[in-house]
């Protein structure tokens, strides 16, 4: 985190901040809202729903910001867990990298205005930022005050503001950080404004508890406070498209949407159900460890490319790519992978059957998520085999072809074959 941004940051960018490095070190997520608030040393009050409800509107309100500022937003969220977001593709990196080159331009340009230019667009900025009273003061008259403003909190508190411009390319220095405050009244907050940088021991300076705080804007955190604001920068609005995997997993065939809920169980299936694909392996290789190993190739979440080629080396047997592709998205109709900007993620259900491997888990959430499971495993427990499947056969399962229910049959016979036996 640059200095500039540990002198402004509010609390709740802060927040955002600390939540990017606890979720970096644990391999980008995901992880439980709880687990965060722990990781931040909040333990007493990780269950606590406000608590919960801070932390997600303080993500959000970091999503909205950078956004605002040309960035791509950092986390996903998911039910109750946050994760970071995989890397852009590229027409995310190829807007990102255009976003700088204009600030880089527009910093140039601010550098090369007239100085009483430069003046009058900080004060613009800070009228923008809803500062009030904002004046540009009268040259060589203020004491190297350049703009003064009020700042107004919540209502019931005004703070004057001594606003200090430096069009710079050299950095910005302790010595300059004494001046200002030097000059400044009781009660009053400094702020500096440089196009440049600050010198490492300039925000010490600034932040010294036993004198009054110095605010640093630096020429990045100008930019991208401009930027915001729409002051020197236009900003275009153009749909991005990305990949939706778990849409393809939700439809096959006849069926054109996903299906909500279930006629047997409605309440307890609320979310969307998925079509299964066929068996991973083509080699009556132990389903368990098949999926497992599956997951296990979404760590560290690959490119959906990536993931293929990986997925065709565990598996030589499938040597189509569209063939893997098709395969491989039993992962997101069991809900343990997802895919955004068409990189792989892990899902918290991911994660866990990594660390425990087990039959049930894996039953578990092919009855809740997949067309069809939960009344086929309801039926098998009344007929026998060769009756099941001659009754599946009829075509009178609701939402499925005689071949789609045979094979969610398929799959819940090798899900709950004995270990022995497998």
């Amino acid at each position: 985190m640059d200095s500039a941004f540990t002198v402004l940051a509010t609390p709740g960018q802060l927040t955002a901040h600390k939540v990017y490095e606890v979720l970096r070190d644990h391999s980008g997520g995901p992880l439980e809202f709880d687990r965060i608030l722990t990781e931040l040393g909040d333990e007493q009050i990780a269950g606590s729903t406000l608590a919960q409800e801070q932390l997600l509107e303080a993500l959000l309100r970091d999503d909205r910001l950078r956004s605002a500022r040309g960035y791509r937003q950092r986390f996903s969220m998911s039910g109750r867990s946050i994760r970071l977001r995989p890397p852009g593709n590229r027409a995310e990196l190829a807007i990102e990298q255009e976003n700088e080159q204009v600030k880089e331009q527009l910093l140039k340009q601010l550098r090369e205005v007239p100085p009483e230019v430069f003046e009058h667009i900080v004060a613009d900025l800070f009228t923008a930022m809803r500062y009030e009273d904002v004046t540009v003061t009268r040259r060589s008259k203020d004491g190297g005050v350049d703009v003064r403003a009020t700042l107004v909190a919540g209502g019931v508190m005004t703070v004057p503001t001594a606003i200090q411009v430096k069009r710079w390319s050299k950095p910005v220095t302790v010595k300059e950080v004494r001046e200002l405050r030097g000059t400044l009244r009781p009660g009053t907050q400094g702020i500096i404004v440089t196009t440049g940088k600050y010198t490492k021991d300039a925000p010490k300076e600034a932040l010294d508890d036993a004198l009054t705080p110095i605010h640093l804007i630096d020429g990045r955190l100008l930019t991208d406070l401009l930027t915001e604001h729409g002051i020197g920068v236009q900003a275009s609005r153009l749909s991005l498209l990305s990949l939706d995997l778990e849409a393809l997993a939700s439809i096959t065939g006849k069926a054109g949407s996903p299906i909500q809920g279930s006629p047997s169980q409605p309440s307890q299936n609320a979310q969307p159900r998925y079509y299964i694909e066929k068996m991973p392996s083509d080699r009556g290789k132990d389903l368990l460890d098949c999926i497992v190993s599956m997951t296990d190739l979404a760590d560290g979440q690959p490119s959906w490319d990536d993931y293929v080629a990986k997925f065709q080396e565990r598996f030589p047997t499938i040597t189509r790519s569209d063939e893997a592709r098709r395969r491989s998205r039993v992962l997101v109709s069991l809900g343990l992978v997802d895919v955004e900007n068409d990189h792989m993620n892990l899902t918290l259900a991911g994660r866990k059957l990594l660390e425990y491997p087990d039959s049930s888990f894996l039953l578990e959430l092919f009855l809740s998520r997949i067309v069809g499971a939960r009344e086929i495993e309801e039926l098998s427990r009344s007929l026998a085999r060769e009756d099941l499947r001659k009754k599946l056969q009829d075509g009178s399962l609701a939402g499925l072809t005689p071949t789609q229910a045979t094979l969610v049959e398929k799959w819940l016979s090798h899900i709950k074959k004995p270990a022995a036996s497998r």
